[in-house]
């Protein structure tokens, strides 16, 4: 009466699990199938297309095995409950979800290296982009264009100081001002003897400018260089690591599920009895 009741409970649960992975293995195989038709740039050749495959692709592979273990879960619910083998049916799903398990766990691995390499080779192109930005950043500062806008400050700055220098009342305010630098103070109060200090301290400013400039282009290029290279190290370890993973975990689930299938002794049960 107990062992009734176990079957009428669990024998529902059993085909729930195994509905449940068989859809689940389904929905991997068709995502699998459209998902390059749903990604932008669908070129086949492109690295950058290729690495947004592979990365969806193996952070959605645990899918399909977690189908597998509950379609095998099911499975053996039956077959403690139903020693004579009434699940055959279901031995050609499973067989098959092992034979896919096989193929995704060479896809893994062959996505491993393809992954990897894209990604050194989408890393090396940045880099190179990035070089390519920073010397034509560099050019520009040694342009007629630059040293225009240099001079035509710097004739601002000395028109500007000369008023200053006419203006008794406010060059006071300017010496005794806290905004104004030390620096500045002394050129105003040398520039009375000597008129020469402000052409000497504007080019000292102009030189001053262009090398912070020149820098801080250098600064950026180095810093976009560390972010290509951390991003592209992040990537390969993230998604090369997963996918090794993936593949040995399938690879060990069709070995052992095979092995398992064909010593079950419901593959047995079908040869002809002796007589």
């Amino acid at each position: 009466m107990k062992a009734s009741a176990n079957r009428i409970i669990s024998s529902p649960a059993a085909l729930i699990l195994k509905l449940v992975g068989t859809i689940l293995i389904l929905s991997f195989v068709i995502d699998t199938v459209t998902l390059p038709l749903t990604i932008p740039s669908f070129h086949l050749q492109e690295e950058a297309w290729q690495i947004n495959l592979t990365t969806q692709l193996v952070e959605r592979g645990f899918i399909p095995m977690l189908g597998i273990a509950l379609l095998f879960a099911g499975s053996w619910m039956d077959d403690q409950l139903d020693p004579q083998g009434s699940g055959q049916p279901w031995q050609l799903v499973k067989v098959g979800a092992l034979v896919l398990s096989g193929i995704l766990g060479l896809a893994f691995l062959v996505i491993t290296f393809v992954h990897v390499n894209n990604v050194s080779k989408a890393s090396n192109e940045a880099i190179q982009r990035i070089e390519q930005q920073a010397t034509q950043a560099e050019s520009q500062l040694n342009s007629e264009g630059f040293r225009a806008q240099i001079e035509q400050r710097r004739g601002q700055i000395k028109t500007q100081i000369s008023d200053l220098l006419k203006d008794e009342q406010r060059l006071g305010q300017a010496l005794q001002s806290q905004q104004v630098s030390n620096e500045l103070k002394t050129i105003l109060q040398q520039s009375k003897d000597n008129p020469q200090v402000v052409d000497e301290y504007l080019d000292r400013q102009a030189k001053q400018f262009s090398n912070q400039t020149l820098t801080q282009v250098r600064e950026r290029k180095q810093q976009l260089e560390k972010q290509a290279k951390r991003a592209a190290l992040k990537s390969q370890v993230q998604i090369g690591v997963s996918s090794v993973f993936l593949s040995i975990g399938y690879l060990i689930i069709t070995g052992t599920g095979l092995g398992g299938l064909l010593s079950s002794p419901q593959i047995g049960s079908r040869k002809t009895p002796k007589r």
